[in-house]
């Protein structure tokens, strides 16, 4: 009797932790935020990647800037499962990945939000350095990312 009892502890400590790990994932969308509202959807928001230049001298930065408007007359809370939230690829000529800003980063498991005011914006500024990822001459896509909302991306040149 008392082995049955410790084997139900067990097992229902496990699924209280299970659920409590598994939950954030499963409903990071669907969650309220600050006013009691849920999310809104997103289809009325413009996303956009640009980058200071367009042509850039080898190993100089390159600064990238996502900007998310909102340009309803609402509120917009993006919600995610973690502090994952934004990321940026650099692709060669050919299509291939070569640097993605998210490799090898850790990120904080806990439900984050990002609140886009009507008729505002919100903008995220990443800085690439030769020492993230060195560039050889050539054309390059930079590929922004919102984290299960939006991807968008625009084209670099290095010169000698």
């Amino acid at each position: 009797m008392e082995k049955k009892r410790v084997v139900l502890g067990v097992f229902l400590a496990s699924a209280i932790i299970l659920s409590i790990a598994v939950a954030p994932s499963l409903f990071a969308h669907a969650v309220d935020w600050g006013d009691g509202l849920p999310s809104r959807p997103t289809q009325h928001l413009i996303f956009e990647v640009t980058t200071d230049k367009q042509a850039y001298k080898t190993n100089e930065t390159i600064v990238i800037k996502m900007n998310i408007t909102n340009p309803t007359d609402s509120d917009v809370w993006l919600n995610f499962s973690s502090g994952y939230q934004f990321d940026y690829m650099i692709i060669s000529a050919g299509g291939q990945v070569l640097y993605r800003w998210s490799d090898n980063k850790a990120f904080i498991m806990v439900l984050t939000h990002i609140k886009i005011s009507a008729h505002s914006s919100y903008v995220r500024v990443f800085h690439h350095t030769p020492t993230d990822y060195p560039l050889k001459p050539g054309r390059y896509m930079i590929e922004g990312v919102v984290v299960g909302y939006f991807t968008g991306s625009t084209e670099i040149e290095v010169l000698d």
